[in-house]
């Protein structure tokens, strides 16, 4: 019989292990708890008893075609791989970025509060309609099933979504200063400066124009994917960038502190005071926030209903100093576009074939 994996990482040991020390373990600020525990082994951290299943589906989905290709890739980054990072490496990695946005608690939970909210309204706007009791309305409640079964289907489909950051430039930001980067348990973020101060709903998508996506690689290299036709990050013609400016560092630390859901993790033990003033001060999942709004118009000859939810993203005072939009686009009317529509568009109607076609199974 196949051994069943029960501790399931949300964030993989292969990715954890460039965060360990010397002594081979990390350090972790639980900030929902204010406490900082005692050096640990990746085996036990950013991970739950059966966290996305008890017949290892997912788990071993995971292991064999995202973890395991890309673990290849971690390790040119700790130095125990001389393997060139070709295409089939940085799609290798690509794919484990796109899977990461979606396999985490924080993903999870954002997922249950946008299905709470749209079915809460849902059923207020049917009892308004009917003209049910406002009371017996409130105690109508929505519950799945399992809600762990949202987690297994958009971590499963996630890795569909690969085509979308494709055309996406790669530049890793080399960490030239004494304070070290930190990864959250919701590591892997994407933000678009370009479009930060647009009120429209798509503006969060990794599709968009403007769209820039970090992922910490180790505690002193991070991996910026960047559009750019919007964007010049760094020096033209080189694949990395050296951050000599601490401020710079504390900006990309705060895309994880505010990614966060509640685990910071850390290599060295003295970075701890800033790690948990850090998130004292910086809220948790507040690099987003979720919006709503509804409307209900009724009448004779029709009933119409919209309901909408977005995510608003926190707007930074400035923003890293190496990463300037070009001019062609800071001199002209912001745009709010998707990179390439026919992907998109082409990507969108194979999504819907793949499901029509599981329907039919």
């Amino acid at each position: 019989m196949e051994k069943i994996t029960k501790n399931q990482h949300f964030v993989p040991r292969c990715l954890l292990k460039n965060f360990t020390s010397e002594d081979d373990v990390v350090n972790i600020y639980d900030s929902s708890r204010d406490k900082l525990r005692n050096p640990t082994s990746i085996d036990r951290v950013l991970a739950e008893n059966y966290f996305y299943d008890k017949d290892n589906t997912v788990e071993n989905f995971l292991a064999e075609f995202i973890e395991g290709p890309a673990s290849k890739v971690f390790k040119l980054f700790r130095g125990e791989s001389s393997e060139p990072l070709d295409n089939n490496a940085q799609i290798d990695l690509l794919r484990f970025i796109v899977v990461q946005l979606s396999r985490t608690p924080s993903a999870l939970s954002t997922s249950l509060k946008t299905i709470d909210n749209l079915m809460n309204e849902v059923i207020s706007q049917l009892g308004k309609l009917n003209n049910i009791n406002e009371e017996l309305i409130n105690n109508i409640e929505f519950k799945l099933d399992d809600p762990k079964d949202i987690l297994r289907i958009q971590t499963m489909e996630s890795v569909l979504q690969c085509p979308l950051i494709l055309d996406l430039e790669w530049k890793f930001l080399i960490n030239d200063t004494d304070t070290e980067y930190v990864i959250a348990d919701h590591p892997v973020v994407n933000y678009n400066w370009y479009l930060r101060n647009i009120e429209a709903m798509d503006i969060a998508g990794i599709a968009k124009r403007g769209i820039q996506i970090f992922l910490p690689l180790s505690n002193r290299i991070t991996l910026c994917l960047y559009d750019k036709q919007v964007y010049k990050v760094g020096e033209k013609g080189t694949h990395y960038t050296l951050i000599k400016d601490v401020k710079d560092i504390h900006l990309l630390n705060e895309l994880q502190f505010r990614n966060r859901d509640s685990y910071i993790v850390f290599t060295c033990r003295e970075m701890a005071n800033y790690v948990k003033t850090s998130c004292n001060r910086i809220p948790n999942n507040s690099l987003y926030i979720h919006r709503f709004d509804s409307n209900l118009s009724i009448s004779k000859n029709e009933t119409r209903s919209i309901i909408a939810q977005w995510r608003a993203p926190y707007v930074f005072s400035h923003w890293l100093s190496f990463s300037k939009v070009k001019k062609k686009h800071s001199k002209r009317a912001i745009c709010n576009v998707d990179r390439q529509p026919y992907i998109v568009l082409a990507h969108r109607q194979k999504i819907e074939e793949l499901r029509q076609r599981g329907k039919a199974l």
